[in-house]
């Protein structure tokens, strides 16, 4: 599925994921990568032929001062079909590589005209396929192995910009090419070569090596980012393809993981459902799959997601979760099927690349994300069952703490109880620890729909208050926000959309909180919502968004009063954390009198509109984010002023003040 964002858009995504801070490998490890590939004596002996462009310590094609990059593009496509063509292997059936200029090739099909590197490395073989509407060149996403950007020597030091520019095309193979663990760039000057790597623990840099003085390592790389062996490519050989010959498009496919037993199995791929995936380079990069058991036939949901290895792993929360419903219920689990710390250096110490586990995970299947609701109705039930759910599970001592749209699934019936189903425990803790375990973190959960408490932590606020049943219950509410402020209606968004969901997701943590704030404690404009919705979710979010208020009050007087974290824990404890049935039931109550006047609705027609907000009966305020990519990320005191979603910038956000007790 392609992303629904501008490139603009994805480059600040992509610095905020990825960082400034790059990790740049040390001088002697590219050298040491893909010495299977080909005998050094093999290599040696085709620089001093002829035909191999290689004269006098030099790759001849190449000026040492060329004019500009344009005077490179064409001698550097040219050298590497010939080092392709001399050590890439005996092509396979249907597995084949070949280097293309597709610097002016515009990508179609939903993906906003979004170039291809300069060249691209096109692949046929199992794990590819001829996109559905191809370029101009013939090539997509769905088919290159890797990319090569040119630029001259003078502009090698701008390494950031290199590595967000090369963003942008990993998001799109990940998303393209669902099972790829790790993806692949050069950088080629012409005099250099650089290699860039991406994999969900982040990012890292090679230096630039001498493609003149060091040819060896040159072709090595070069065959490395071509290899027919996917293995090699970065994929994850547990899937199966069968790709039709004449539309060169996957018909068939399998994946192979463990049962319930420990036995191997192969599912069946669902070929009319596309994996959900999660978009983005760094972090879980959870990616769904539908499935058919080989015997049975039954149709399973199997997950594939990265966890940080200090944490534990969802399988200890699946297996509390077992009966609960609303509740995903897991079949069988896989730990451990790679780790990122075997992509890079042995001597990597870079704080921002800590080692992520990929596990794989079955379980029982469900309906659509609720991004694909199909009524009010529909959708009212499915949130209203997944805070019950929620409940239930925190009544087993197990707090989600990742409620967000790509974690909600409509569910497989409309009977109260098991209309929505939440997902996705990656990030869930048990709350049976110290309370002092389980701080609010802005590293934990989907910035879109993290609470306000959670992104003031960022700021350091002492105490910070522990992440609690009433942050998942806000998160609730912003999914709620979400799709109502952003869909007209079913499967129709807005085109235009609200400024302050968008910051919500992309605004740094302060700042998301401010906006949240905002939307919190000033008055609901209800000209955001469509006529669509009506007045019963009008309604809903207007008393859903009065209690978000008033605990953000609660929470704002307790840690203003509070000189320690104990302190603090004493007093949620007894006015807050104990009075969680009372919550969960307030807010159960909301969604049930919405789903009442629904009802009503569909018997009687409409009640009268809602009146507009600018008499508004409660403080209020409004939602706006970017579209999901899986279809494909505030305290209480003074009523903040009016601003326009279209003119405000980051600059013009208020800054909240609290007291602080030293």
């Amino acid at each position: 599925m392609p992303d629904m964002l501008s490139e603009g858009h994805l480059k600040d995504i992509i610095r905020l994921e990825l960082g400034t801070d790059l990790y740049v490998t040390p001088n002697t490890w590219a050298p040491s990568l893909y010495h299977d590939l080909v005998d050094e004596a093999e290599v040696q002996s085709y620089l001093e032929a002829r035909g191999s462009g290689y004269r006098n310590g030099r790759w001849i094609g190449l000026a040492k001062s060329p004019k500009g990059r344009s005077a490179l593009y064409k001698p550097i496509l040219a050298l590497v079909n010939r080092i392709l063509v001399k050590f890439g292997g005996h092509e396979e059936a249907g597995v084949t590589r070949k280097a293309f200029d597709t610097r002016k090739v515009r990508m179609g099909n939903g993906s906003h005209g979004k170039a291809l590197p300069d060249i691209s490395i096109r692949a046929t073989g199992p794990s590819f396929e001829r996109p559905p509407k191809l370029s101009t060149a013939g090539i997509g996403f769905q088919d290159i192995a890797s990319g090569f950007n040119v630029i001259l020597d003078k502009d090698s030091d701008q390494q950031l910009d290199q590595v967000v520019q090369f963003g942008i095309y990993c998001r799109q193979i990940l998303i393209q090419q669902p099972n790829r663990n790790f993806v692949r760039f050069l950088i080629i000057t012409q005099s250099g070569v650089r290699l860039v790597h991406y994999d969900r623990s982040g990012t890292y840099v090679t230096p630039f090596h001498n493609i003149h003085e060091d040819p060896v390592t040159f072709i090595r790389l070069i065959l490395g980012l071509s290899s027919t062996n996917e293995s090699i490519l970065g994929f994850d050989t547990a899937f199966e393809w069968t790709i039709d010959p004449e539309s060169g498009r996957k018909v068939s496919g399998t994946i192979a993981t463990l049962d319930e037993a420990g036995g191997l199995i192969r599912y069946k791929l669902n070929m009319d459902a596309p994996p959900l995936v999660r978009a983005g380079i760094r972090g879980r990069g959870t990616t769904c799959w539908t499935a058919f058991h080989p015997e049975t036939g039954d149709r399973v949901l199997i997950k594939d997601a990265w966890r940080n290895e200090s944490k534990g792993s969802e399988i200890e929360y699946l297996k509390v979760a077992k009966g609960v419903e609303g509740v995903v219920q897991m079949i069988s689990f896989e730990d451990y099927r790679a780790e990122t710390k075997n992509y890079r250096p042995a001597s990597c110490d870079h704080p921002g690349s800590y080692n992520r586990v990929k596990s794989r995970v079955v379980m029982e299947h469900y309906g659509p994300s609720i991004w694909n609701f199909e009524s009010r109705i529909q959708l009212i039930g499915a949130i209203k069952d997944a805070i019950q759910a929620h409940k239930k599970l925190y009544n087993r001592l197990v707090l989600h703490r990742d409620i967000s749209m790509q974690n909600f699934l409509l569910g497989s019936s409309v009977e109260p109880g098991r209309r929505g189903v939440i997902i996705d425990l990656d990030m869930a803790v048990k709350i049976d620890r110290p309370a002092s375990e389980i701080p609010a973190d802005p590293r934990t959960g989907t910035r879109q729909y993290q609470s306000f408490a959670v992104l003031e932590s960022s700021t350091g606020v002492q105490p910070p208050p522990p992440q609690d049943h009433l942050d998942d219950i806000e998160s609730f509410f912003y999914v709620t926000c979400h799709i109502v402020v952003l869909f007209d209606r079913p499967g129709v968004p807005k085109e235009d959309i609200p400024k302050f969901l968008t910051k919500w997701g992309l605004a740094k943590e302060a700042d998301a909180g401010v906006w949240k704030f905002l939307f919190v404690n000033k008055p609901l404009e209800t000209s955001l919502i469509s006529k669509y919705w009506g007045k019963p979710i009008v309604e809903l979010v207007q008393s859903f968004k009065k209690f978000i208020a008033d605990i953000h009050r609660e929470k704002d007087k307790y840690s203003a009063d509070a000189r320690t974290s104990a302190k603090l824990v004493k007093r949620l404890k007894k006015n807050l954390w104990n009075k969680a049935a009372e919550h969960y039931a307030e807010v159960d109550g909301f969604f049930q009198t919405c789903l009442d006047a629904l009802e009503l609705e569909e018997i009687n027609g409409p009640a009268p509109e809602t009146p507009d907000s600018s008499a508004p009966s409660s403080p209020e305020s409004s939602p706006t984010s970017p579209l999901p990519e899986c279809s494909g990320l505030t305290g209480g005191s003074k009523r903040a002023p009016s601003f326009s979603e279209e003119t405000m910038d980051d600059s013009d956000l208020p800054r909240k003040k609290r007291p602080r007790k030293s």
